[in-house]
Parts: C-alpha cells; sequence; structure tokens
C-alpha cells in the first residue's frame, strides 16, 4: 500500500503535517523588526506543495499580532499599487493622518478629497506621500509578494 502524501497541493490550506520552520521565520521577523536590518528580501522558494504560503502566512501572522506593524494583503489579480493605496487609505487608524497632512486622493475615487488641496494625479505619488507621512509618524515599510508590511 502507497503512504498518503501528508502534504497538501491546495494553495493556501494547511497540510496535515507542517515541517518546523520556526527559526527561518523569527529570523525573519527579527530582520524585518531590528533597527537596521541585515537583510531587506527574503525570497521563499520550494516546489509546489512544499508550503511557502503558510510559511509566509505564519511570519505574516507574528507581525500582524504586534501592534506595531500594519499588513496588508494584496491580490496578485489586482493592480498592487492602487489596491495597496485603496487599503492604506481605507485604514480607520491611518485616514485621519492622511487628511491632516492635507493628501488628496480623490483622483482615483479613493473617497478622501480635501478642500482647498489639488488631488495627487497619480498612485506611486500619494503613495510617496502617504509613506513620508507615516515615516513622521515613526513607521517604516516592508514588503512581501503577499502583504505590504509597514512597521
Amino acid at each position: 500500500m502507497t503512504p498518503t502524501n501528508p502534504y497538501t497541493l491546495t494553495f493556501g490550506q494547511s497540510p496535515a503535517q507542517i515541517i518546523s520552520r520556526s527559526l527561518q521565520a523569527e529570523e525573519i521577523v527579527n530582520d524585518f523588526s531590528g533597527e537596521i536590518p541585515s537583510q531587506h528580501i527574503y525570497l521563499i522558494t520550494g516546489v509546489r506543495g512544499s508550503g511557502k504560503t503558510v510559511f509566509m502566512t505564519d511570519i505574516s501572522r507574528t507581525l500582524k499580532a504586534d501592534d506595531g506593524w500594519i499588513t496588508i494583503e494584496l491580490n496578485p489579480e489586482r493592480d498592487l499599487l492602487e489596491s495597496l493605496l485603496a487599503k492604506l487609505s481605507g485604514m480607520d487608524k491611518l485616514s485621519s493622518l492622511f487628511r491632516e497632512a492635507k493628501i488628496n486622493l480623490s483622483f482615483l475615487g479613493f473617497g478622501v478629497e480635501i478642500a482647498g488641496v489639488t488631488p495627487i494625479k497619480d498612485v506611486e505619488s500619494a503613495l510617496s506621500r502617504m509613506f513620508e507621512v507615516l515615516r513622521k509618524h515613526g513607521k517604516s515599510s516592508r514588503i512581501s509578494r503577499s502583504s505590504w508590511m509597514i512597521t
């Protein structure tokens, strides 16, 4: 009788058995959380069904549990920058910072229009301004394929 494969080939589902990668996950979280990260980019690779998504999801959950982080999941089927802009501008705890900074995001229908302030004309400029505001409030940013993480 052939043994059953303990690993799932279904995207995003947790397998019945998980290969522990706690040391690697801890290293990534510590690097991202450090004052001066030793690594700015991690590439998670492996064959189909080996747990890449589960691993990244575990890291994202760890960071999300820390109040110092904001994690945003992005859909790779949509325009990533527009999606990031929409999600950032829609977050209650951040939208007030952007209004105070007079960032007018009405150009793409994101709903943040500020009287007397010229709308920003493109997504990249809007994100640059938003990250500038976040940096002034003690936040820095990191990006991953499935999540944009702001510390």
